[in-house]
């Protein structure tokens, strides 16, 4: 390279002319530990040097400000002055491609960055998908405010926005479900829950959670049903097996007002309703514990139902028989299941797995959709993960690192793999680790140049929201 011949330190480090000193040191790490050799191999040392050369300039005030004197022109240092030479500045545009738009990067592996949506919505606090006849993935994000929006994979664009009642008191959602082909969407926190139409955005339906007992998001959960799943169902008279209901597993109100709590805790409530109309629900299911009244202690931290409805997942802490510590139970049902004599509907536990002691579990959680994997943080410390495979009756304990308050989990659909998100503290960054379950290995990191504040599989595609509002594809 010639004397006078400058290169562009800005294109190297992906960063705009007018960026601060605090963006170029993150873009400087980020590009560093990409180029790594222990990430990249011998071949990223040549890039290495190059970021390098452009971060030892532009991290320093002082050689930034000769160096942007000289891009207007070419430095001339006679007489002490900086004067401006005619030659322009050379940049290769191939450069520029190389190095844009690199805070979003990733080591090898499975995943690559797809579409990402750039939002306004503030910090997003929920995600959700699904896929409509058409097979395009309608992605939905809810917000801290309770507010959201959808958009279309296949178009780009946005389909509708949506927000909670505030009638039920304005909260974050915490949790977003698509209805099957993605024409409703419902989404809740703690204090209320909401259906409305995907394509409109419009509220259909609120339902109170105040006098359910209700301590967190996952203590509730919700599928729809439909006509690809009617059989599950029975319709009113007058009703058909297409129309859309919704079945809810909340915790179990009791008719004693003076132990609603106690109950709440012990046993699950799995109703169905029809969305639109009234807040009675068609059919009651109560999922009690066995000999719940020979136990000192019990308490439900977890419930999910299956995307078919058919089946119901719950974690509890409870004391057994022969242990004294409290130990985490998790429990399979079947919701289908009937009476022998008067063949009523009366659900039953299909499976019952020992998970480990209560002192080892905490948030966050993650299910598979068919309930046959669960995932929680284990160990006092929270630096391990363990996932339980109910099917097997066999668990995985991964030593993924601390775990914050702000960690993520998220499981694929068919358990192969599990995401852990989890804050960088040394750079503020948002961190995906990309686990498989099949070998118990990191297979894949994925940078982000903000925390990440959702984490949701669609498939085998990875949605990640940032607290800037974007929400990053990987597939």
């Amino acid at each position: 390279m010639e004397r006078d011949e400058l290169e562009n330190y800005y294109a190297i480090l992906g960063v705009p002319v007018d960026a601060d000193q605090e963006t170029i040191k993150r873009a400087y790490r980020q590009l560093a530990r990409r180029y790594h050799p222990d990430l990249a191999g011998p071949e990223g040392a040549t890039q290495m040097q190059r970021i390098n050369r452009a971060y030892a300039v532009l991290g320093d005030p002082q050689k930034r400000q000769q160096y942007d004197a000289a891009l207007r022109g070419l430095l001339d240092v006679r007489s002490g002055l900086l004067r401006p030479r005619r030659r322009p500045q050379r940049v290769d545009p191939r450069e520029e491609l190389e190095f844009a738009s690199l805070s979003i990067f990733s080591t090898r592996g499975p995943l690559h960055a797809g579409a990402r949506f750039q939002t306004s919505l503030g910090v997003i606090s929920a995600l959700g998908s699904a896929q409509n006849e058409h097979e395009d993935l309608y992605i939905a994000a809810g917000t801290l405010d309770g507010q959201g929006a959808i958009w279309s994979l296949a178009q780009r664009a946005q389909l509708a926005q949506f927000r909670a009642d505030p009638a039920l008191t304005v909260e974050s959602l915490r949790e977003l479900r698509f209805s099957p082909h993605g024409r409703l969407l419902a989404g809740w926190g703690r204090l209320g829950l909401h259906v409305w139409e995907a394509q409109s955005g419009s509220l259909v339906w609120s339902y109170p959670l105040q006098q359910r007992t209700v301590f967190d998001h996952y203590t509730l959960d919700l599928a729809f049903v439909d006509e690809s799943t009617a059989t599950t169902l029975a319709p009113e008279p007058g009703q058909t097996a297409r129309s859309v209901g919704l079945r809810l597993a909340l915790p179990y109100q009791a008719e004693d007002p003076r132990t609603p709590r106690k109950a709440g805790a012990r046993a699950t409530d799995v109703l169905l309703y029809q969305p639109g109309q009234s807040l009675t629900p068609r059919e009651s299911l109560v999922c009690i514990e066995e000999e719940i009244e020979k136990r000192q202690f019990w308490a439900i931290r977890l419930r999910a139902l299956s995307r078919d409805t058919r089946s119901l997942l719950t974690l509890s802490c409870g004391q057994t028989p022969d242990r004294q510590e409290e130990v985490i139970v998790v429990r399979r049902w079947d919701l289908t299941a009937r009476t022998r004599f008067g063949n009523r509907l009366r659900p039953r536990i299909v499976s019952s797995v020992l998970a480990g002691t209560c002192s080892d579990c905490a948030p966050p959680y993650a299910v598979t959709p068919d309930l046959q994997a669960v995932a929680f943080a284990s160990r006092p410390e929270r630096n391990q993960v363990r996932v339980q495979d109910l099917r097997a009756a066999t668990y995985y304990d991964l030593a993924v690192g601390p775990l914050g308050g702000t960690s993520r989990l998220a499981l694929s659909d068919d358990a192969s793999w599990l995401a852990v998100a989890r804050e960088d503290s040394e750079l503020n960054e948002g961190v995906v680790e990309l686990w498989s379950l099949a070998t118990g290995q990191l297979v894949q990191k994925l940078y982000h140049p903000w925390p990440i504040s959702a984490l949701h599989f669609a498939d085998r595609r990875l949605l990640v929201a940032l607290t800037d509002g974007t929400i990053q594809l990987w597939e």
